[in-house]
């Protein structure tokens, strides 16, 4: 069952937005839900780099916000397009997506991660899935493909699988969907 969200328990709600009501707002996406948006991205494999946001196209040209984008509303959970530089203020204006501390509670197929200039979507490919194996070696470890990602034009690279340890050396923040429910004389 997916995990309801409060808004008095909101991490992007001033509580007295609640103005005294104990409102749910919504709930989380669920795993098999987030598979639907990955099985989405997978649908964008080989598209080439273009910095073309809104305007990607499968198959022919594709950045990481537009890719992202398009690959959640084909999965049925859309939201309008934002710029890598506009979506953490969006997530948390729109309450449509919830910061997730991943040392907390697991990531999940279909969340965004964030780094500054960049978004990919987190796809946890299973033992045997040949989009699994990257063929890296990093300190003696075998390296797993954990997202779908677009790449910059400087890799001159399709969207494709790639794992998360090795594409970057900063913090990425992860970002989950929010299914908004609302409510009788609750904010939406």
């Amino acid at each position: 069952m997916a995990e309801e969200v409060l808004l008095e328990k909101s991490s992007t709600s001033e509580p007295t937005n609640t103005q005294g009501k104990e409102c749910v707002l919504g709930r989380f996406i669920t795993e098999q839900e987030g598979w639907k948006i990955v099985e989405a991205a997978r649908g964008w494999e080989g598209t080439p780099y273009s910095a073309v946001g809104a305007a990607s196209v499968k198959g022919i040209k594709g950045d990481c916000s537009g890719t992202t984008n398009k690959s959640y509303i084909e999965a049925g959970f859309p939201y309008p397009y934002q710029q890598t530089s506009t979506f953490a203020a969006y997530a948390q204006k729109s309450n449509q997506f919830r910061k997730i501390d991943p040392d907390k509670t697991p990531m999940q197929a279909g969340d965004i991660l964030l780094w500054p200039g960049h978004m990919a979507i987190y796809a946890p490919f299973p033992e045997g899935d040949p989009r699994r194996d990257t063929g890296v070696v990093k300190r003696g470890k075998k390296m797993m493909n954990n997202m779908y990602t677009a790449f910059n034009d400087r890799r001159y690279a399709p969207y494709a699988p790639y794992n998360i340890e090795t594409f970057r050396g900063d913090k990425y923040v992860v970002y989950r969907y929010l299914v908004i429910k609302g409510g009788e004389g609750c904010p939406k």
